[in-house]
């Protein structure tokens, strides 16, 4: 119980940092857009880093509006594969893209931040949860056509093995 304590208190410490960093980017309410990102300035937190394309300003709940810009590096261990250049509905099962569009469609809606946990049981990893965050951006500072995305891994990592052996 320790460890998903600390685990947590860990992953909020993080989103408090994109947060607090995604906020200073905001210019007399209006939105921060990709062009205001310095990745030097989030250097920490790249490897769980994430940039969502909205491919619809309408975005209505549909999976298939919203495609994977970039996924950090730690984001791997979470998939199992590269999710880079992939819209959700390539990615999760039908009922966990819908989640997601979901959730999605509401920070493009309107125009605020978005967190949750969800759990990571449908990649077979059962003691797993993402703790996540979706920020708007906007290139004309008003209508969200990108998400930026952090997420921690919470909890035991127990994914399905690949059935790939070492030889002994």
């Amino acid at each position: 119980m320790a460890g998903l304590a600390s685990d947590m208190l860990a992953a909020l410490r993080s989103h408090e940092d994109i947060f607090r960093y995604w906020k200073s980017l905001r210019r007399c309410g209006r939105l921060p857009s990709r062009q205001d990102l310095d990745p030097v300035a989030i250097k920490r937190r790249l490897p769980t880093i994430s940039l969502i394309d909205v491919l619809s300003p309408n975005p209505e709940n549909n999976p298939e509006v919203f495609r994977q810009r970039l996924a950090g590096t730690e984001l791997f261990a979470a998939y199992g594969e590269e999710i880079t250049g992939k819209r959700l509905d390539s990615i999760y099962t039908e009922p966990e893209a819908q989640y997601w569009a979901e959730h999605l469609t509401f920070v493009v809606e309107t125009g605020k931040p978005n967190v949750g946990l969800h759990s990571m049981a449908w990649r077979g990893a059962k003691g797993l949860s993402l703790f996540w965050l979706r920020l708007p951006l906007a290139s004309d500072g008003v209508n969200v056509d990108m998400i930026l995305g952090h997420d921690a891994l919470i909890g035991k990592v127990d994914l399905v093995q690949s059935g790939i052996r070492s030889a002994s």
